[in-house]
């Protein structure tokens, strides 16, 4: 019998006595550290393992990251080149873009353009007339895909159109 043995069924029979002398006291003793010290092992390693990542773990992190890195900036090259190189007018203080290919001239102020985002929103249309400048309400969304704005002149009868920015004089 090996001394683990013995200190096992020692340790048995002493868990129905009360009083216990030196020699069983520190068997006692010995068997709890024992147990202590595997137990403390074990929350260390758990601490550990959360602490640090395989190879593996990290590539899979490290391809996610660049993933939405490359998604983000995609989506602003995209956001660059619907206005980039546009012709910009001025009515009174208010500089505006034209859009090309509408049924009428119509303007969108600047500063409308970078409220845009994918949900649709509710953004004024300016167009000119023999004496002042109008207002229409249209319905206006933007596409991460797309360099193009996509506009439904009803909100109610929600119908989008893609149309893009007039570019500016080559010179």
């Amino acid at each position: 019998m090996n001394d683990n043995e013995k200190n096992s069924i020692d340790a048995e029979s002493y868990s129905r006595k009360e009083t216990y002398s030196a020699e069983e006291k520190q068997i006692i003793l010995d068997r709890l550290n024992t147990e202590r010290r595997i137990n403390q092992k074990i929350a260390v390693d758990l601490a550990n393992s959360s602490k640090h990542y395989n190879q593996s773990d990290k590539n899979k992190i490290l391809n996610k990251l660049n993933e939405q890195r490359l998604s983000k900036q995609k989506r602003e090259e995209i956001k660059q080149k619907r206005t980039d190189n546009k012709e910009v007018y001025k009515f009174g203080s208010k500089t505006f873009y034209k859009f090309k290919n509408m049924e009428h001239e119509y303007y969108i102020q600047i500063e409308d353009c970078d409220k845009l985002s994918s949900s649709p929103s509710i953004i004024s249309l300016y167009y000119w007339t023999f004496d002042k400048l109008n207002k229409k309400d249209v319905l206006m969304k933007v596409e991460a895909y797309s360099d193009k704005f996509f506009i439904s002149y009803d909100a109610i009868r929600v119908y989008f159109k893609s149309y893009a920015l007039e570019n500016g004089s080559k010179i």
